[in-house]
């Protein structure tokens, strides 16, 4: 064991829900709920999602978003039918390339079509 390997701290996982990789193609708008006028960060914007699960997803995007501030969601996913739409969603970490959103509300409707395209790419990954 190298000295670096001795100062590592063990993590644990702090995720709720399993991450899945996504299709290419998969999209993702956003917009503030509350957008104060003199802020910048809070614009309207698109990106890719990268991974998603049911409490959430990582995004690639050039647009910048605020930390904890309510964002509502549409994702485009390639291989589902329906859009799905979260109400409300909120920034947990920001880097210089992605940044990753936490589903705070949604429908009944739009959690079971999130949790049918889950299913679906667990179907396609065994």
């Amino acid at each position: 064991m190298t000295s670096f390997d001795a100062h590592k701290r063990p993590t644990a996982e702090r995720r709720k829900h399993r991450r899945a990789l996504v299709p290419p193609g998969s999209l993702l708008s956003f917009a503030p709920i509350t957008a104060p006028e003199d802020s910048p960060e809070d614009l309207e914007g698109d990106g890719i999602v990268l991974d998603i699960s049911q409490g959430g997803c990582r995004v690639r995007s050039d647009r910048r978003i605020a930390l904890e501030r309510p964002y509502s969601l549409i994702l485009q996913l390639p291989t589902y039918p329906n859009p799905v739409a979260i109400d409300s969603a909120i920034a947990r970490w920001i880097d210089r390339e992605a940044f990753g959103l936490m589903f705070i509300a949604m429908q009944q409707q739009q959690e079971r079509f999130l949790q049918e395209f889950l299913g679906s790419l667990r179907e396609e990954a065994a």
